[in-house]
């Protein structure tokens, strides 16, 4: 029974091309970092004390900022190319996540 489902899966699948593959997996990982957003928003709540209202509304610009950065990526895409505009999202996101740490700590002392 489980030679039959793994001969299954693999006729199935075995004429993706090797770049279809690499996207599955890298769309699998990303997918699995919005499980951190549910934490977050218990973080927000319990260490923060942050009412559960304004946890919520901190998740909703978050939602909110993900539709319109998709929005804004799309366009920015089409005129600068997708390769340009990965490199300067990975970038500009790794100085926000510093920023953001910085801030709540520079925030957080006054």
């Amino acid at each position: 029974m489980v030679s039959a489902a793994r001969n299954l899966y693999k006729n199935a699948y075995s004429g993706l091309s090797k770049e279809t593959w690499y996207l599955s997996i890298v769309m699998v990982v990303n997918r699995s970092g919005t499980m951190v957003i549910p934490f977050l928003t218990m973080y927000c709540h319990i260490k923060l004390g942050f009412s559960v209202g304004q946890s919520g509304f901190v998740m909703a610009l978050f939602g909110g900022g993900a539709i319109l950065g998709a929005f804004i990526g799309g366009r920015i895409v089409d005129s600068w190319g997708f390769y340009p505009l990965q490199l300067a999202a990975l970038l500009a996101g790794g100085a926000m996540f510093i920023t953001v740490v910085y801030g709540h700590f520079y925030f957080k002392h006054l």
